[in-house]
């Protein structure tokens, strides 16, 4: 079963889901929602908070959640082995994570 990772929602509870980069999956409605919101509107983003969610919708969702993490781990190891195939010093990469050069040779070694 997969889930939006905004709103928790199954793939069964929405009409449709699209599948992004590095693990995420945004259904129909949360595309709507983005849609009013770059459009301007004030919209408040509750739908995206776990904290309103029904407790089953979040049982359901956690290990979709989790699986989005860890896909996003791997999608931004893969973006700093670019960074460093294009011979981008540990510096640079570390400013951007406010992280120090050490730290990120350590996390990404």
């Amino acid at each position: 079963m997969l889930n939006c990772s905004f709103c928790g929602k199954t793939d069964q509870e929405v009409q449709k889901l699209a599948a992004g980069p590095g693990g995420l999956h945004i259904c129909n409605e949360c595309v709507e929602t983005c849609r009013v919101l770059m459009d301007g509107a004030d919209v408040p983003p509750k739908a995206f908070d776990p904290v309103t969610w029904p407790t089953e919708r979040l049982i359901n969702a956690l290990a979709a959640l989790d699986a989005t993490a860890e896909a996003y781990k791997e999608h931004l190891a893969r973006a700093v082995d670019a960074l460093r195939d294009r011979d981008v010093s540990w510096a640079k990469i570390a400013e951007p994570l406010g992280i120090s050069r050490q730290s990120a040779w350590e996390r990404f070694k």
